[in-house]
């Protein structure tokens, strides 16, 4: 969602806008409005404003996702190697070779 300026802050959406448009437009709309993963009419109210969008990256979600489930199950193991001193080497070598392959592939 667009960030509103301070002045804005207890002010509802209560008034439309419209203009035309041609249809190549519209669409150029939808599609960066949907790349950012906003809506179209936040998308274009921060254009016509000069707001900051809180754009979401998909790339970005799924890296973080992937980190956190790298980084869970590491934590397991450690876990486990300070409870009974006891690591299967195959799950080491499994959970680093997930991250080696995730990491490779930021830099892609």
């Amino acid at each position: 969602m667009a960030r509103r300026k301070q002045t804005d802050a207890g002010e509802r959406q209560t008034v439309s806008l419209s203009f035309w448009i041609t249809p190549s437009e519209k669409a150029e709309l939808e599609e960066r409005a949907a790349a950012g993963g906003v809506r179209l009419s936040d998308f274009a109210r921060a254009a016509l404003l000069g707001y900051r969008l809180n754009v979401k990256n998909p790339v970005t979600e799924r890296a973080i996702s992937e980190l956190w489930a790298i980084g869970n199950n590491l934590n397991q193991l450690a876990r486990r190697a300070n409870t009974t001193e006891e690591i299967d080497p195959q799950e080491l070598q499994n959970a680093l070779r997930l991250w080696r392959e995730f990491v490779e592939r930021l830099h892609e």
